[in-house]
């Protein structure tokens, strides 16, 4: 039987450059969308699933997040004080005390319908990434896999044979994986625990993907992908009931 999953890391340091003059004032889990932020939207769509203990890792403006916690009992804050000179594993690699059991990984960019927190939780591996279709979002990363297995993780599509999906930036991650990922991640502060980390361990320790096909999300990196998260965000609410 699966582990009951109660965890999850969201990975929240990046300083959000290419948002301009919105990126310096606030960071960018803080970006609203209808009445909340982004980081609210996921800490409810997590609450709402079980999820008992969330580990955001900060770094830039990382007051914002700590100031959450008055309202979200569930989270803790740890600081990656070299974000801006380190990649995403060594954020990552901020929540080793946290991390003693699986646990759900989130970037702090995302929207998404709270189906896709359900799905990851009940995909039916220990160590899986969820996948999209085809979105033409710009900046997507693109997954290389043979049958269910990851083998290689790519924003260059020219490096992938045949895409099996775009990574959305919500993952699960058991504590094998992960201990596996540390170990990576010393070799070098800059590297991403995706396209660099991951695909490290991936010939010897399977890391599967579950592709939800029509799911809306948006990842927002620049304002561009802002307006497209905005009518993404205004097609999720038109689905509740």
């Amino acid at each position: 039987m699966s582990q009951v999953i109660t965890k999850a890391v969201i990975l929240a340091a990046g300083m959000g450059l290419r948002l301009k003059e919105m990126g310096e004032n606030i960071p960018k889990g803080f970006i609203r969308l209808g009445e909340s932020s982004l980081i609210e939207h996921s800490l409810r769509a997590l609450i709402a699933c079980g999820i008992q203990e969330i580990m955001i890792v900060t770094g830039y403006k990382g007051e914002y997040y700590e100031n959450l916690a008055d309202t979200y009992p569930e989270i803790r804050t740890v600081e990656n004080a070299r974000f801006a000179e380190t990649g995403t594993m060594a954020s990552l690699a901020c929540a080793r005390d946290f991390v003693d059991a699986d646990f759900i990984l989130l970037e702090s960019d995302l929207v998404y319908d709270p189906a896709a927190i359900t799905g990851i939780l009940n995909a039916p591996f220990s160590d899986c990434l969820l996948l999209s279709g085809t979105t033409n979002a710009g900046d997507e990363v693109y997954v290389e896999a043979v049958g269910n297995c990851v083998t290689r993780i790519s924003k260059n599509r020219d490096e992938i044979k045949d895409s099996v999906g775009e990574y959305i930036g919500i993952a699960k991650i058991s504590q094998q994986l992960y201990a596996r990922l540390i170990r990576i991640a010393e070799s070098s502060p800059k590297l991403s625990y995706d396209m660099d980390c991951m695909v490290g361990v991936a010939s010897e320790h399977p890391i599967h993907f579950l592709k939800m096909e029509g799911l809306g999300w948006a990842e927002i990196d620049d304002l561009s992908q802002l307006e497209r998260a905005q009518k993404v965000w205004e097609r999720i609410k038109a689905k509740r009931p």
